[in-house]
């Protein structure tokens, strides 16, 4: 059985496997996060991302409306929303998460998307 501490470090190298290009280890990172911890969000959103940065943007979207509305779900459903160009929803959950969290990093990310989105 893994401890926490232990999920949250193969998180972490999961995310530094996406930002390194290597999807192929990160997608089996966290399929472990979610067999370890299925109740979780991190193993889903790693999952998403993974996604995302394969450019398969509908399976992110669905894997993101799949899990409960937490804001970093709804921040990364947001994200990935305007990468498929459905602007006008994903400024709507940006914002909300930007008016109910407005001092989270999820806040920072959703205002930082906004203004690329030209808000």
């Amino acid at each position: 059985m893994l401890e926490s501490e232990d999920v949250r470090t193969l998180t972490d190298l999961g995310f530094l496997a996406i930002s390194r290009g290597l999807h192929v280890h990160a997608q089996a990172i966290f399929e472990g996060v979610k067999a370890a911890r299925p109740a979780q969000e991190a193993g889903f959103i790693g999952s998403a991302l993974v996604h995302l940065a394969r450019g398969e943007i509908a399976p992110a979207i669905a894997v993101l409306k799949g899990l409960p509305p937490t804001e970093a779900a709804r921040v990364f459903l947001g994200i990935a929303l305007a990468r498929h160009g459905d602007q006008a929803q994903a400024r709507e959950i940006l914002e909300d998460v930007l008016q109910h969290a407005p001092e989270t990093p999820y806040a920072a990310l959703a205002r930082v998307t906004l203004e690329q989105l030209g808000k």
